[in-house]
Parts: C-alpha cells; sequence; structure tokens
C-alpha cells in the first residue's frame, strides 16, 4: 500500500451476547448493560493506544440485535490507519482492527488472547517473564506464575494488556451482568458464529485475574552476560571450508561449536596442510549463557594462547612386490 495522506481505515465487525436464564428474556437491566457496553468501547480504546500508540485511532460503533433469551449487541471497529511517515504495511508494529480483536480475544486467533490469559491466570501472581524472539515488539514471551510447573507461551502485546490498569478495569466492567447474575454467560461471535464463550465460573477466573491487578513486571529483555574463560579445546569435526566462521571442538569432553571469525585458526591451519582431530588448542574463550531455558551457550575464541598438534601415526614403507625383488636381482 502506498503512502495516503490522510491515512487509511480498517475495520472488523463482531457480536457480544449475554445469554440469560430459562427465566429471562430478551430485556436486562439498564444498569448492568450500560457500564459493559461503555467498557467495551474503552477496553478496545485502551487496547489500542496501548499498542499502536498515536499511530491508529479507534471508535466502536454499536447497534442492537434482541433474540430469545439472549442479549446480542453488534459492534464495528473502525480505526483509521497514521500513515504521515510511510506506509501502514511498512510498519510492523501496528496492529489492524482485526488484529487488535484477536489479541483482546472477541475474534478468534491464534494462540492465548487477553481474555484466555486472564482465564488461565486465575488471578495468581505472576512470578517471571521470558522474551523469547527479537523479531518485533509482539514477539513471544513465556509467563511463569506462582506453583509448580505453571507457565504459558503468549504475545508480548497480549502481556502488555494485562498490565494496563486500565484495560483489566473495563474487562470487569464487560463482565458486570455476569457477576451480577443478569446473564448466565457471555458469548462472542463473528458473522453469527461463536468465537469464544465464557460460563459464570470461567468469568469468575477472569475476574479474579482482572481485580489482582498488574504485576508490574517486565519482560525481561536484559541480554546474559558473557564470561571469559582460559580452556583447552581439541579439535572434534572436518571443516571442508576454510571461510566457516564456525568449528566444531570438545570442550570439557563435550561436543561444542565455537566462533573463530576473530582468530588466525583456519589460516594456521591451512598453512600447516590441514586440522587433524585431537588438535589441541589452549584460548581465552567467551562463553554467553543461553536467552531461553535449554537452550545452548555461544562460544567465541578471543585469542589463541598455545597450539598442541595431534600425535600423528608414523607412514611405514610398503614392502616391494616380490616380482620387483626378483628382477632386481
Amino acid at each position: 500500500m502506498a503512502e495516503v495522506e490522510d491515512g487509511d481505515v480498517s475495520r472488523h465487525a463482531f457480536q457480544v451476547a449475554y445469554h440469560g436464564t430459562d427465566a429471562d428474556d430478551h430485556s436486562m437491566d439498564v444498569e448492568a448493560l450500560a457500564p459493559a457496553l461503555l467498557a467495551f468501547g474503552k477496553l478496545i480504546r485502551e487496547s489500542n493506544a496501548q499498542i499502536n500508540g498515536d499511530r491508529a485511532k479507534v471508535k466502536v460503533l454499536v447497534t442492537s440485535d434482541f433474540e430469545h433469551k439472549c442479549f446480542n449487541i453488534s459492534f464495528e471497529v473502525i480505526q483509521t490507519l497514521m500513515q504521515q511517515i510511510k506506509s501502514f504495511l511498512a510498519d510492523d508494529n501496528v496492529e489492524t482492527a482485526t488484529e487488535l480483536l484477536k489479541t483482546i480475544g472477541v475474534v478468534t486467533g491464534t494462540g492465548a488472547s487477553l481474555f484466555g490469559f486472564l482465564k488461565w491466570k486465575k488471578g495468581r501472581k505472576v512470578k517471571k517473564v521470558q522474551k523469547l524472539s527479537d523479531t518485533d515488539p509482539s514477539g513471544a514471551v513465556v509467563v511463569h506464575v506462582e506453583g509448580d510447573g505453571n507457565s504459558i507461551q503468549i504475545t508480548n502485546n497480549v502481556f502488555k494488556l494485562a498490565e494496563n490498569k486500565i484495560i483489566l478495569e473495563n474487562i470487569g466492567e464487560t463482565l458486570g451482568p455476569i457477576e451480577t447474575k443478569d446473564a448466565e454467560r457471555i458469548e462472542f461471535k463473528q458473522a453469527d458464529k461463536t468465537t469464544a464463550s465464557y460460563n459464570r465460573e470461567e468469568v469468575k477466573e477472569i475476574i479474579a485475574s482482572c481485580q489482582a491487578g498488574p504485576d508490574a513486571l517486565l519482560v525481561d529483555e536484559s541480554k546474559p552476560t558473557p564470561e571469559t574463560v582460559t580452556a583447552s579445546l581439541h579439535f572434534y569435526g572436518p571443516v571442508f571450508d576454510n571461510k566457516a566462521k564456525t568449528w566444531r571442538f570438545k570442550y570439557n569432553r563435550k561436543p561444542i561449536y565455537a566462533d573463530i571469525s576473530e582468530t588466525a585458526i583456519a589460516k594456521d591451519a591451512m598453512k600447516r596442510g590441514g586440522s587433524f582431530v585431537n588438535d589441541r588448542y589452549r584460548v581465552r574463550m567467551e562463553v554467553t549463557p543461553p536467552e531461553i531455558e535449554e537452550g545452548a551457550p555461544h562460544y567465541k575464541i578471543k585469542e589463541v594462547l598455545d597450539f598442541n598438534p595431534a600425535p600423528q601415526q608414523a607412514v611405514l614403507a610398503l614392502p616391494k612386490p616380490r616380482a620387483a625383488r626378483k628382477k632386481r636381482r
């Protein structure tokens, strides 16, 4: 998409249905419904501001549809994409109206949404957040909550929304009719097809997370600190490309790949006619811990302190054929 002077528009419609009990008809107390409707608008606007900043503005329109035992509300999110500097498609950090609704959880998407994460969390305290990728601000993170083995992978954008007090308050308001027993469950729809549904028990779990509030944790984006060690390495595998920046060695009896790009290891090996298994290098090496659990450390050789070639088997002269010996006589 080329640059558009006045911006561009992204739209997405969805429905929210509050389902009543068998004794209920298609009416609902205005004091229960009005705060929920306003909260949906605030939730979507605040989520857009949290993720997109001033690069996109949204407004939320609503129309009503009444069904037996169900109060169905149709929303349309209209998002204006600001294109003052570059085209929308060139800005990977902007979530469209559809993507925004997927992140919140009112439209089906891949992975855990904000509603899904809050339901899973059940009000438990977050203990640690690990960043898994450096691809973009919405890259994956792993959230660990209190208790053994309790972790979930979500996008960084979902986590940012879950750490926003205003968003949590408005989610609680959207679920108000279920909490006050004016409805039994809430259902999200798209083109009249259910995308998500939460009953009274599941709503309690979401509200518990909202009431617990933000955990005031930031995604740990700090890089592991490398450690410089003096080590003995033994050449382990053949290298067929003398321009290869990574060679395979044995370190502490385990095979590793080490970056040799800042050394003359390859050049010196070519002068000697090659490298041999168990050639020993005494080196100063930088060891960087893995960025994620169960990952591999990164090894980089900074300096070669000493080199000892592996013992080579002596080349024995083969006996000459018997016919050749007779001929000499």
